[in-house]
């Protein structure tokens, strides 16, 4: 019996020093061996959100005046450029962002800030912001969902001027760019200061009421996800940890068993869900993708990230046409899938494979996809060679 207790005893004091569970960290340039197979335009399924894969009677506004796919009846994707300063939380939590479909983060400074942009199309609200400045890679990601986009300034540096991108690619007569600060518009008086919030933070605008702003007769282009009710298969990732470089934009994805989606941690420290300003309801997600790039630094302030190619930012390195793409890897359901990502041209969508090769299926709900450098360039000038750079320790893990 005394050996026993002792054999019990050792048991239990070795149990509690094991080490925590390792973390897997995921290599962006690895050859994954898929090889995507064609895709072609996906159906619309009638009563099914395209973005989300919810039912639409299913989805209620917030009050009246929300337009959007799911009260309206009319499906126009609305792009909005908000604020990440210190990841969103506290003072600068974002509002109306609970009733996006997709949040993207894409790099803004090389020393680890990034920017969301927030996609709305079930539903659009008629408040949402902090709004801000939009960067190149924001001119593609909007080409590639036709999008009506609502940004407050933009960057005009050499080689990554907003302004001359949208007229190369036509969209600066298209009549869904809304910029806050282009005076006497008729889009002028739907942005607005909010008190208490301090400048350049404190900028709002009806995004509901801008999209009826845009023409009865335009169509946006039919870019239709995949989605399952079958819970995705994989390595457990209870914890998806994403480092920009800068502790301040340290962000944990926390899977939680109760609401079935993925929970954004910010402020490690204190441990604040990412929630909505006015409401404090944390804003979740079904899918979390992690999107690896190819981000070119013009200057420390001046990303371009690589989401798509035919862009006229490659004129400058010999024209042609370029197709984007690289590694991604998805954690839905509290696991871990690998796989690739494509975007053949600017008037294409982003599809993403599964390790089969075929377009990825997601669980239903709202999506987070993060942009992540995968290769860091540093552009010396028109015409001549980025050289690469990789001074900034980042990564993605998973537990």
């Amino acid at each position: 019996m005394k050996r026993l207790i002792c054999l019990m005893a050792a048991v239990i004091l070795l149990a509690g020093t094991c080490p925590a569970l390792a973390a897997t960290h995921l290599n962006p340039t690895e050859d994954r061996g898929i090889v995507p197979a064609e895709t072609e335009l996906n159906p619309v399924i009638p009563g099914e959100s395209p973005t989300t894969g919810r039912k639409l009677s299913a989805i209620q506004p917030a009050n009246r005046d929300y337009t959007g796919l799911a009260v309206t009846g009319r499906y126009l994707p609305m792009l909005v450029q908000i604020d990440n300063t210190d990841n969103g939380a506290k003072a600068r939590a974002p509002w109306g962002a609970a009733s996006a479909d997709i949040v993207y983060e894409s790099p803004l400074r090389r020393e680890g800030q990034t920017r969301i942009s927030l996609l709305f199309s079930d539903l659009i609200p008629d408040d949402v912001g902090p709004v801000r400045s939009a960067r190149l890679g924001h001119v593609w990601l909007r080409e590639e969902w036709g999008a009506g986009f609502l940004f407050y300034g933009q960057q005009e540096y050499p080689l990554t001027n907003v302004l001359d991108e949208f007229s190369a690619l036509g969209a600066s007569k298209s009549g869904l760019l809304f910029s806050g600060t282009e005076g006497k518009k008729k889009w002028s008086k739907l942005y607005y200061k909010r008190k208490k919030l301090v400048s350049p933070h404190d900028k709002g605008a009806n995004a509901a009421a801008m999209s009826q702003l845009v023409a009865e007769d335009y169509t946006a282009p039919n870019h239709t996800w995949l989605f399952t009710n079958e819970p995705a298969q994989g390595d457990p990732a209870g914890t998806v940890m994403v480092d920009w470089g800068r502790s301040d934009y340290y962000a944990e994805y926390r899977w939680s068993p109760t609401v079935r989606r993925y929970l954004r941690y910010v402020h490690s420290g204190e441990g604040l869900v990412y929630a909505d300003y006015d409401t404090n309801e944390s804003i979740t997600f079904s899918n979390v993708i992690i999107q690896w790039t190819d981000v070119d630094w013009v200057t420390k302030d001046a990303p371009v990230t690589h989401n798509t190619g035919d862009a006229a930012f490659f004129a400058d390195y010999g024209g042609g046409n370029f197709t984007a793409g690289g590694n991604a890897d998805y954690f839905m359901n509290g696991v871990h899938v690998a796989g690739v990502w494509r975007r053949e041209g600017m008037s294409s969508r982003t599809v993403f494979y599964g390790p089969d090769g075929q377009e990825i299926r997601l669980q239903r709900g709202r999506t987070m996809v993060i942009m992540f450098p995968a290769v860091e360039r540093q552009i010396k000038g028109a015409g001549q060679a980025p050289e690469v750079i990789n001074d900034v320790y980042r990564s993605v893990s998973y537990k």
